[in-house]
């Protein structure tokens, strides 16, 4: 297939109008009408809905999108292979971590990985474990910090560190942050939780099977804040000690769950070769995590191998 037409292809579900696709890539309607055409021919189905108002997608478009794109960034990252001899990390990277660590680590990660590294161009998603799986999978993003446990081989997993879990609930609901908390005692609460099979989740719902008890859902929700449904009486939220730290959960009342901590791993896919970029992303990941254990500012235990 002429890659170009898929170019035009995404130009024109980017702004659903062929006429301001034309002036944007100096090519006469007629011709580009002519070059999608001849790609929905090749992939035998109609790509996009022609009506008055412009174009929209079709379902066979949407899912031709999604693979389009994630071919055309790979072969952009071909280039990147070729500067691997000369030892300077370039091209195209993009890491994905759990929202909560955004104060913990995330933002001083990337902005000391763009300071080092100035020729990498750094995308950066913030997801909760399912999404940054799936993710890794269609190739959306190299490198993510997930919850364990994993189950998948085709993931390449290094462990990161375990920390420990809290209850958050709201003003006046007796929790204490001196005063660990039971799973009994949490499984008598109702709770926010994200949806299956959310690594964090199947952790949580693990431990509860092991003392016979059962989640109590109040919600299931992957960006809502907690803060707001916390105040709002919604459920109880369980968070680890990252998602605590500068955190506006912290007006609320919480306490460490008694024995349930969460194990963070840095995961790839295994089968993709790892680039300069990604091996410098996780050398950075694992300095900086264990730079805030050290530090006393993250708690929690180190289990990568001690940076140098």
């Amino acid at each position: 297939m002429n890659l170009r037409k898929w170019e035009y292809f995404l130009k024109a579900a980017e702004l659903g109008n062929l006429s301001r696709v034309a002036e944007k890539l100096n090519i006469s309607q007629p011709a580009l009408s002519r070059q999608i055409a001849a790609l929905e021919q090749e992939v035998g189905a109609s790509l996009f809905h022609r009506t008055g108002r412009g174009l929209t997608l079709t379902p066979a478009g949407e899912v031709f999108r999604s693979r389009a794109e994630g071919i055309l960034e790979e072969i952009a990252r071909v280039p990147e292979e070729v500067v691997h001899a000369a030892n300077t990390p370039s091209g195209r990277l993009a890491f994905g971590a759990p929202p909560f660590m955004g104060r913990m680590l995330t933002g001083k990660l990337v902005a000391d990985f763009l300071e080092t590294y100035p020729h990498v161009r750094l995308r950066v998603r913030g997801a909760h474990s399912l999404q940054l799986r799936e993710a890794i999978f269609f190739r959306d993003i190299d490198v993510g910090i997930l919850a364990a446990p994993l189950t998948e081989p085709d993931l390449l997993i290094e462990p990161l560190l375990e920390e420990q879990l809290y209850l958050v609930g709201p003003v006046g609901c007796g929790l204490r942050s001196d005063r660990p908390i039971s799973l009994d005692g949490v499984a008598d609460r109702k709770l926010i939780l994200t949806p299956r099979p959310d690594g964090l989740r199947t952790l949580i719902e693990a431990e509860f099977a092991r003392i016979g008890r059962r989640v109590k859902v109040a919600v299931e929700t992957e960006y809502a804040p907690m803060d707001d449904l916390i105040r709002r009486n919604v459920g109880y939220a369980i968070m680890p000690f990252c998602g605590m730290v500068d955190s506006p959960l912290t007006q609320f009342e919480w306490a460490p769950i008694d024995g349930l901590k969460v194990t963070w791993v840095i995961a790839l896919l295994g089968a993709s070769e790892r680039t300069l970029a990604a091996r410098c992303l996780v050398d950075m990941i694992k300095t900086l995590t264990f730079a805030n254990l050290q530090s006393g500012r993250w708690k929690g235990d180190y289990l990568g191998h001690q940076p140098a």
